[in-house]
């Protein structure tokens, strides 16, 4: 039996290259998140809500865009308790469907709170590009199985756009903060070079040395030097 008829196919196909043009044209990664929760409600079939869970560093998650202000909630509970389908799939289970939230034995004291804020059923996607796992994709439900086969099918598709998408933004902001970084740093040596007559190399070394002594970045010192004209040391 075909998930996706040639028709609906055609419409697909046209959403997802539609979606593919609009991710690459987004120039901040929030921005990327809430094109592609708005677009996943509006394609996959049963969803009603859709939010974005993204990992931080050690281990912290939390939820930077949703289509609607009760997703936060639901969101939260499952932080709270450690358990439901959006922290299981960051934590590796790619697809997480929980269809009846009132009976999945699997979260048992995450599907009270949620059925309580309106929700009957998730499903949720890992979102990483290679092996490198951002967050989960979510999609919500007011009723009990109001997931399909299809939508699963679909899902997928959006949770490996938003992953590349959200892997070449990251990209694109580490780069530009190198070259933010590198020119910070040369103006600033630049005003070293020129107050104290010195080498690029030496201008350089009190720009380390003031970094090292006082635990601050190399580039919040170059910016102090930039703004107030002055020696690190002093």
């Amino acid at each position: 039996m075909r998930l996706i008829q040639s028709s609906d196919g055609e419409r697909l196909a046209r959403t997802f290259a539609e979606l593919a043009q609009n991710l690459w044209a987004e120039d901040s990664e929030e921005s990327t998140l809430a094109l592609v929760v708005k677009a996943a409600v509006d394609s996959v079939p049963g969803a009603t809500a859709a939010g974005i869970t993204m990992r931080h560093a050690r281990g912290r998650i939390d939820t930077p865009v949703a289509t609607a202000d009760y997703i936060y909630a639901v969101d939260e509970a499952q932080y709270r308790l450690d358990e439901g389908p959006c922290v299981a799939s960051v934590r590796g289970g790619e697809v997480q469907l929980a269809n009846d939230l009132a009976t999945d034995e699997r979260w048992p004291r995450f599907g009270p709170e949620a059925l309580r804020l309106g929700v009957s059923a998730m499903l949720s996607f890992r979102l990483f590009a290679r092996d490198d796992t951002f967050g989960a994709l979510n999609l919500y439900a007011d009723r009990a199985n109001a997931f399909t086969d299809r939508s699963e099918v679909i899902g997928r598709i959006f949770a490996s756009h938003a992953g590349v998408a959200i892997a070449a933004t990251r990209q694109a902001d580490h780069l530009r903060e190198a070259l933010e970084t590198r020119a910070t740093i040369g103006e600033a040596l630049g005003i070293l070079m020129e107050r104290h007559h010195v080498t690029s190399d030496a201008a350089f070394t009190l720009l380390r040395q003031a970094s090292q002594q006082r635990n601050v970045k190399l580039r919040d010192v170059a910016r102090e030097v930039i703004y107030t004209g002055e020696t690190p040391s002093e």
